[in-house]
């Protein structure tokens, strides 16, 4: 998958901005708050629909402005042209989605159509943040292969909503009749056992390129691991979680009613990283947390790619800040041929000697939501 060109209106400070990317390395040079990392959220919105950095389309829009517009044009591996584009308004507070001008069956169609990878400092979380943050990255990854993972995800979404609001309301009413959550219950059951068993499948499967992706940056003499936690004594089979899952809802259907929520579920799981066996979250140095955060992202990079057969876009987002140069010349050696690359730098040095500007490797200036080669 390959960006030809992108064109921003009232998005951020880019007011009127239109760029023209090389098909391999592509740098966006500035000092802080100028509009780099912008650029890497528009892109974001043509793969995704949405920013990856922010939690609501509004706050993209460029203050005083009653719309934003992006427009894109992505060419896929086997030469398939789509000009995407992305608009939103602020007074309707609809945001509108096309590609090739025709409108999508629904936004989540989109996910996986158009694969990307984002490591931007807003992922650091995923290592020292809490669990939510690691369910996030495994969501967003197997969304984006697997259709039928994100529609059970999104279900199970709604049946949570709704089952928490029913504790919730029987927790107000101190009532114990439980009849109205059951039909629920067995919803959440059957979405919830399914992501759970697809999520232990994937780490599985992830390993192998988890533990390739960190020898590629840090060596041999350590070796990362991660332990899936969720229902107690999980077993393998999909249709033995869902009763394993039922068994401990009930178990716990009066704990839920005295507080009011679910318990039990795909959403209160954790995945802990370890390094030699030992929790990274608890004794890992903060170099040590980078370099398995870079890892994760360059193994998602192939996991996706060989589960899409489409090479994925990267965007590497401030990566080189708080790292020294070796550090930062080993990881542009590792992601420099993987694919098209964008990356966000304040200072050209970490390129100095080891990249020729060319018809492949092109650099952008952006100064105050201004974009000009240099």
């Amino acid at each position: 998958m390959k960006l030809s060109c992108i064109k921003l209106r009232n998005f951020r400070n880019h007011g009127n901005s239109e760029i023209s990317f090389c098909p391999e390395l592509n740098v966006l040079l500035g000092n802080n708050g100028q509009g780099k990392t912008n650029v890497l959220e528009a892109i974001s919105y043509l793969s995704l629909t949405k920013s990856f950095y922010a939690a609501n389309d509004a706050t993209t829009l460029q203050l005083g402005r009653e719309f934003f517009e992006i427009e894109g044009t992505l060419i896929s591996d086997d030469g398939h042209q789509s000009d995407v584009r992305v608009t939103y308004n602020r007074e309707s507070a609809e945001k509108q989605f096309t590609i090739n001008r025709n409108r999508p069956e629904t936004l989540a169609s989109v996910i996986g159509e158009f694969p990307i990878v984002i490591l931007s400092p807003e992922h650091h979380a995923i290592t020292f943040g809490s669990p939510i943050e690691r369910r996030k990255f495994i969501d967003l990854l197997l969304s984006q292969i697997s259709r039928v993972y994100f529609e059970d995800l999104l279900e199970y979404r709604r049946v949570l909503k709704q089952r928490n609001r029913i504790l919730l309301d029987l927790k107000l009413q101190q009532r114990g009749e439980t009849d109205t959550l059951e039909p629920w219950t067995i919803s959440l059951v059957n979405h919830g056992s399914r992501i759970i068993h697809k999520r232990r499948e994937f780490l599985s499967e992830f390993q192998t390129y988890m533990h390739q992706a960190y020898h590629d940056l840090a060596g041999n003499h350590e070796a990362p691991g991660f332990n899936y936690l969720s229902l107690p004594d999980l077993p393998d089979d999909c249709n033995r979680i869902a009763e394993r899952m039922h068994e401990t809802l009930d178990q716990r259907r009066s704990e839920e009613l005295n507080r009011g929520v679910t318990l039990v579920g795909p959403h209160r799981d954790e995945v802990r990283f370890s390094i030699d066996g030992i929790s990274l979250q608890k004794f890992a140095s903060q170099g040590q947390h980078k370099t398995l955060l870079v890892a994760l992202k360059v193994a998602e990079f192939f996991y996706l790619k060989e589960r899409r057969n489409e090479v994925p876009i990267f965007l590497l987002d401030d990566v080189f800040s708080e790292l020294d140069e070796h550090r930062s010349q080993h990881i542009l050696d590792l992601v420099g041929g993987l694919g098209q690359t964008f990356i966000t730098a304040t200072s050209e040095s970490v390129f100095r000697h080891r990249v020729e500007w060319n018809d492949r490797h092109r650099r952008t200036l952006v100064e105050n939501g201004t974009c000009r080669p240099c």
